[in-house]
């Protein structure tokens, strides 16, 4: 079952022109609406079941742009505001990475002008687009998995599929069926998993599930360790040098892992040199390919590492 936020209550964050629309918008319509995205003297647009409509002032979708409402200049900074709790600099590091969470655990991506220093992006100014993310979960997508390779004690997984198959969902239904019986520490480095609000996770990532908000994977794999004595540390995304290492400290710990990572087939996935080495160390048991992006979060099969390597 997907649960999704209510978008009427997004509506605080608009100007009273575009939260006006967007609280007129049907239930119906609604469950569909996995975007809205301003762009400044340009339609708002919304991505409805993978296409693109606008939105028009009486809260209906259309194709025609004519009819829709346009976001100027004043309704995107309004909007801007509004994701920083009227407290911008309070927001420096998340304007710097490109989003901000939001309360529900909406993520608002950012589209400016960016202000470098040493190679990094320090800020953005002249804010000309927000494209708001509406969150959900599907409860109950990892159930099976859960029944089945982790009923009796923990095991390491990865999660493998190509962009858009529901990798993230599966993780987040992970922790919310594991975390009533183990203790997980959720590394989530881009706030996708719990998306942290204000320091509570909005997400339902089960009642003995940490989550280290913002933390980069390797320092978080390492201070999971250190401080919560986790059985299960989940995170997305991995494979850098600096991931595979902290996966072997931690393991030496006793902990287990669950990981996503992009890739069509396990074996594409074992072709990064880092994840080699770790599955060829016995430190993943399983992984779990995903059927693809026309049936997020939908598992394909899963597969004993070894057999993959051998």
């Amino acid at each position: 079952m997907i649960r999704k936020y209510n978008i009427r209550k997004l509506a605080p964050y608009f100007s009273d022109k575009i939260g006006s629309a967007v609280s007129k918008i049907t239930s119906a319509d609604a469950e569909q609406i996995s975007e809205i995205r301003l762009r400044t003297g340009r339609p708002v647009s919304l991505s409805v079941c993978g296409k693109e409509k606008f939105l028009t002032q009486s809260g209906g979708l259309t194709e025609c742009e004519g009819m829709a409402v346009t976001a100027n200049m004043s309704d995107i900074e309004k909007s801007f505001n509004a994701v920083c709790d009227y407290s911008v600099h309070s927001y420096g590091r998340e304007i710097s990475e490109g989003f901000i969470t939001i309360e529900g655990g909406n993520r608002v991506g950012i589209c400016g002008t960016a202000v470098t220093e040493n190679n990094c992006i320090k800020t953005l100014k002249y804010i000309s687009g927000l494209n708001f993310r509406i969150s959900g979960q599907a409860f109950g997508c990892a159930d099976e998995i859960c029944k089945r390779y982790f009923n009796e004690k923990p095991c390491s997984m990865l999660i493998v599929g190509p962009p858009s198959s529901g990798k993230t969902t599966i993780l987040k239904d992970i922790c919310r069926n594991l975390g009533s019986r183990y203790k997980i520490s959720v590394i989530d480095e881009r706030g996708e998993i719990g998306a942290v609000y204000h320091g509570v996770p909005q997400n339902s990532v089960g009642l003995m599930t940490d989550v280290f908000d913002g933390y980069p994977k390797a320092f978080g794999i390492t201070s999971a360790v250190r401080v919560m004595s986790p059985q299960i540390i989940v995170c997305d995304e991995l494979g850098g040098n600096d991931d595979c290492e902290a996966v072997i400290n931690s393991v030496s710990t006793g902990v287990k892992i669950i990981a996503s990572m992009h890739g069509f087939t396990e074996q594409a996935v074992l072709s990064n040199k880092g994840i080699r080495q770790l599955a060829e160390s016995g430190m993943f048991e399983y992984a779990a390919v995903l059927e693809g992006d026309t049936v997020p979060g939908k598992i394909k099969y899963v597969k004993k590492v070894v057999d993959v390597i051998c």
